[in-house]
């Protein structure tokens, strides 16, 4: 008999990093947690969100951006988020020969789609605040609202936040702003 992922029980980060396991799966607890498949409107959002962070880092040389890399936090947690940056001064510390990301990353993004809304906005807001995340981004799929958060030790507190239409301001990412609604081509009403 053939066992499969299901079948091993409990999982290493270090097993968890090797595997290459697809579909995707996050690690929590030495457990596998599935990742359901993106929307492609989803798909449309972390990718332009993607192209302006790259831009701007690429720009003034501020940093890597990653779209949907494992992240090996050092809680020993494993999540799959939608976008991270790392600072420029901390690639060669947290940006693994693979690709990979080992350690905190400097900010994360999760676009959040009906499916996952409570997993990202309340069970990984969670786990990123215990590995010390200093900046997480929620950006609403079907509101196009962005919200960003900065790491406290009480939790994580509402920074900067822009509705559908609006220009959001960073605060995390110094000189970065966007108008979602028209980076992702949506007409207002």
């Amino acid at each position: 008999m053939t066992q499969t992922i299901y079948d091993k029980g409990t999982w290493t980060l270090d097993e968890w990093l090797e595997a290459e396991i697809e579909p995707r799966f996050e690690l929590e607890n030495g457990r596998l947690v599935p990742m359901p498949s993106p929307t492609r409107r989803h798909q449309v959002i972390v990718g332009r969100v993607f192209n302006a962070l790259f831009d701007k880092c690429l720009s003034d040389e501020s940093g890597a951006v990653s779209m949907e890399v494992d992240v090996a936090l050092p809680t020993g947690q494993g999540l799959i988020p939608d976008l991270s940056l790392i600072r420029k001064e901390r690639e060669t510390e947290l940006l693994t020969s693979s690709g990979k990301i080992q350690g905190v990353p400097d900010l994360v993004v999760e676009v959040i789609s009906p499916s996952t809304r409570a997993r990202d906005t309340v069970h990984k807001m969670r786990i990123y605040h215990e590995a010390g995340v200093p900046w997480y981004w929620l950006i609403d799929s079907e509101t196009l609202t962005i919200q960003e958060y900065q790491h406290t030790p009480e939790g994580y507190l509402l920074r900067t936040a822009a509705e559908a239409g609006e220009v959001f301001h960073s605060k995390a990412v110094e000189g970065f702003t966007i108008n979602l609604r028209q980076l992702v081509g949506e007409q207002e009403g």
